[in-house]
């Protein structure tokens, strides 16, 4: 069963354990100490305790780090690198979505525990700057950030923008927020990148919904000495050349996946179809091509179609491939939000949905409810983690670079599908809320009512 964790639940969890886990942390604790990798940890409410204040943050420390270290001591680069072992599990669906490379994991790690350790940062200031596309902090900070969106209009977009200003909230020195949404015209794309950079951001956040030909925009930025992360697997150009560094899943081991769950639920075969995003996006074609190749050669790709990774698109979408293919057996697709719009077509349609398979990237609550109304078990849903963290991971890998930090061009993560299940619904948040966010439940249910 998913949980959506308070702060509190996740120190309660941490603590957990006999006394020969107490054993096995006290050892633990004494080898990171020595490293100096036990300076302080993000505990219960937002408050940094130092290891020497009791044993308890001592334990916390010793889990949150002893699995998957940190090769930074806390305070490199202004960052803290010790999140707990059940926040990192939270947002990833599990510790080994890490990224293995040293480097990247560094700065996931950062941006994770300033999250945790900040997540009580001023929530009224932070939707205000989300309905109002953009603020100043009141801190008197000399810095100015942006997020320059290539299209906003669905509520992961939304739920990235408020991640990517919660966490610059978390900064003292950051004194502007901007935002931006070029609602997929690319030359207002392009002219909202150059605008940030002539009101002097120092970092900005993008993502290219139109393509290669943002890329001048994004080079110009860093030519001025300006750090541009991308995000969702917008690989696109050169990164570390063209722009900073670019996050996301390994996608290719994503589409693979998707066709591990197709193999094994549809061993007689059949027909399935692909649904991307934006028309240009580079992250639906190269799942696509991988799931494609790991297919048993008795499941056909009947249909490919884009949908803007919109409900309504995916609908759209849908409808007409399964009037063409009324024996359609499953769909892979990349935004579980808009996979609503793929369930609405086929109840349109009349059609049931016993023994379909659903293969998706995300796992928004909207998808997981409307999965558990359908009351339907040979319906197949599998989704990994819509990622929305990568605002935060993007913002920090600029902070950090800003100090002096060398920030790998690509940061991966390792994909893991779980099975969607009655439980996986979650009542603490909205219906178009993401449990697997790092934006409190409170503010969930203000976003979206």
């Amino acid at each position: 069963m998913d949980t959506v964790y308070t702060q509190k639940e996740e120190q309660v969890e941490e603590l957990r354990g006999g006394s020969r886990r107490r054993l096995r942390l006290r050892n633990r604790v004494r080898g990171l100490a020595a490293l100096g990798l036990v300076a302080g940890v993000g505990i219960g409410l937002g408050v940094f305790d130092t290891a020497a204040s009791s044993a308890r943050s001592a334990h916390v420390a010793a889990s949150a780090s002893g699995s998957f270290g940190p090769t930074l001591k806390n305070g490199t680069y202004g960052e803290c690198y010790n999140p707990t072992k059940a926040l990192v599990g939270r947002i990833l669906y599990g510790v080994a979505s890490l990224p293995s490379n040293a480097a990247q994991k560094n700065v996931v790690l950062a941006a994770l525990c300033r999250a945790q350790k900040n997540y009580n940062v001023n929530s009224n200031l932070a939707y205000t700057c989300w309905k109002n596309d953009g603020c100043s902090t009141g801190t008197n900070g000399k810095l100015t950030v942006g997020e320059a969106d290539g299209f906003g209009g669905n509520s992961a977009r939304e739920m990235f923008k408020m991640e990517f200003i919660l966490q610059a909230l978390t900064y003292p020195q950051i004194g502007k927020i901007l935002y931006t949404d070029a609602n997929l015209n690319t030359e207002k794309a392009i002219s909202d990148v150059r605008s940030m950079v002539a009101q002097g951001a120092k970092v900005i956040l993008s993502y290219p919904d139109a393509g290669a030909a943002m890329l001048p925009s994004y080079q110009a930025a860093e030519q001025q000495g300006d750090n541009v992360a991308l995000w969702s697997n917008a690989n696109i150009g050169k990164a570390g050349t063209q722009y900073m560094t670019v996050t996301g899943t390994n996608i290719c081991t994503l589409g693979t996946q998707y066709a591990a769950e197709m193999n094994k639920d549809l061993p007689k075969g059949g027909q399935i179809a692909f649904l991307g995003g934006t028309p240009g996006n580079t992250q639906s074609p190269a799942w696509q091509a991988c799931e494609k190749k790991a297919l048993n050669k008795n499941i056909k790709v009947v249909a490919t179609a884009n949908t803007s990774w919109t409900r309504q698109g995916a609908l759209q979408a849908t409808s007409a491939i399964i009037s063409k293919y009324p024996k359609l057996n499953g769909i892979s697709y990349d935004y579980g939000d808009a996979t609503v719009g793929v369930i609405r077509a086929f109840q349109a349609a009349h059609r049931s949905l016993a023994n379909f398979v659903i293969t998706d990237y995300s796992n928004e609550n909207s998808l997981l409810c409307l999965y558990k109304q359908l009351k339907t078990p040979s319906f197949k849903v599998y989704t990994y983690v819509n990622l929305e963290s990568q605002a935060r991971i993007s913002l920090t890998a600029g902070m950090m670079k800003l100090v002096g930090a060398t920030i790998p061009p690509e940061i991966n993560f390792q994909p893991s599908l779980r099975q969607v299940t009655l439980n996986s619904c979650q009542s603490s948040i909205p219906i178009d809320g993401l449990s697997t966010a790092l934006v409190a439940p409170a503010l969930q249910k203000r976003m979206f009512g």
